[in-house]
């Protein structure tokens, strides 16, 4: 500010392009700063479109809308692709179950009425609802109640042990 003694560090804008400034004091700068208003001259619809344009960061935006024709296009095109795949993969899933249906660890998992893939939090979760369901402590008057346990016993011993021999292979850590 002319008559001003201090030294002019602090720039403000000299007008809505930001790219040209005026040097002031730290006081200087606080009051033109507080009686500067950036919108000034532009009329509600300049206003709106200002803060549209400021709310993406003033940079180019498309509507998604457009693209919508063309992704159910090409969903509808894709869908005998789709289709193809899924069957495939039911095919090699029912290959999968029946080559290990006979497996100590698959007969194990049936018995404890789990699916593969599990974990080891889920393997201990069936078998403590199981003992609680079968033990014989709650189980008196059914014979059946204490072998029932003995298996989901042996079941869980050998899912725990498969368990920990597989986290011991080297591409599982």
């Amino acid at each position: 500010m002319p008559g001003c003694p201090s030294h002019g560090d602090y720039r403000a804008p000299k007008h809505r392009g930001l790219n040209e400034y005026h040097y002031f004091c730290l006081d200087h700068v606080s009051e033109y700063n507080k009686a500067w208003n950036y919108f000034e001259g532009m009329n509600e619809k300049e206003v709106q479109e200002q803060i549209y344009k400021d709310w993406y960061g003033d940079r180019p935006t498309w509507n998604y809308r457009d693209f919508a024709s063309l992704e159910e296009e090409l969903f509808r095109k894709t869908a005998s692709f789709r289709a193809e795949g899924a069957e495939q993969g039911k095919k090699q899933d029912d290959r999968a179950k029946r080559q290990y249906a006979h497996t100590p660890e698959m007969e194990a998992m049936n018995e404890l009425g789990l699916e593969p893939p599990v974990t080891l939090d889920e393997i201990k979760k069936t078998y403590k609802t199981l003992v609680k369901k079968y033990h014989p402590d709650h189980n008196k008057e059914d014979p059946e109640a204490e072998e029932k346990l003995k298996k989901v016993n042996m079941a869980y011993t050998i899912l725990k042990v498969a368990y920990t021999e597989f986290e011991k292979l080297p591409d599982q850590k």
